[in-house]
């Protein structure tokens, strides 16, 4: 990781943070090494960090709204729910060549021992938060019938879809990180492009 001087301890330590903790685990990720990839010293870490509980925190935080935030920009660019689908698979392939995919941020992080009571709080918020997200995408394509219980209607099968993308999404990805079997991601493609046509 190249350290770039013109960001604060603080954020060196939470970019080293996002970047470490996800290719190794919390688990195998000491504070001491977070201080010396960062560039920093101790006393910064502890300036800024109670524990290490606390930056684990902030990195699932982090983590879970740039996963947000990639989805979103996909979105963005997509011309139907079956297109974000494609390149989004497409890209987690292009990581997977790279050697730069470990799964789920958020599932990997809480398979850690170390994690705080307030991580299972801020997991369950941030996948709600893709819920929601991809919720209002797949809603955006649905019919323009404007009527209150046919909108009400189409809305809740475009949460339910959504909640079952990211299942889609956990299995296969967990599935792959045991194996390291590609069959599991294009399984995933095809899972939730058949998703797609209910």
């Amino acid at each position: 990781m190249e350290i770039n001087n013109k960001q604060s301890p603080r954020e060196r330590l939470v970019r080293t943070a996002t970047e470490t903790i996800y290719k190794n685990g919390f688990d195998a990720t000491s504070v001491n090494e977070l201080i010396q990839i960062s560039g920093t010293h101790k006393a910064s870490f502890y300036r800024y960090f109670k524990s290490k509980e606390e930056i684990g925190d902030i990195y699932l935080t982090e983590q879970g709204q740039s996963f947000l935030s990639g989805w979103k920009s996909l979105m963005d660019k997509s011309k139907s729910p079956e297109q974000f689908v494609t390149i989004w698979i497409s890209l987690l392939k292009r990581q997977i060549r790279r050697n730069a995919y470990f799964g789920c941020p958020i599932a990997r992080f809480m398979s850690s021992s170390e994690k705080s009571s307030e991580s299972p709080k801020i997991a369950k918020r941030m996948i709600e938060s893709w819920v929601l997200a991809l919720a209002d995408f797949l809603f955006s394509f649905e019919t323009n019938d404007k009527s209150q219980n046919r909108h009400i209607q189409i809305r809740e099968k475009a949460e339910e879809k959504a909640k079952q993308f990211i299942k889609i999404f956990q299995a296969n990805s967990q599935l792959f990180v045991i194996t390291h079997e590609i069959s599991f991601v294009e399984e995933m493609e095809k899972e939730m492009l058949d998703l797609l046509k209910k």
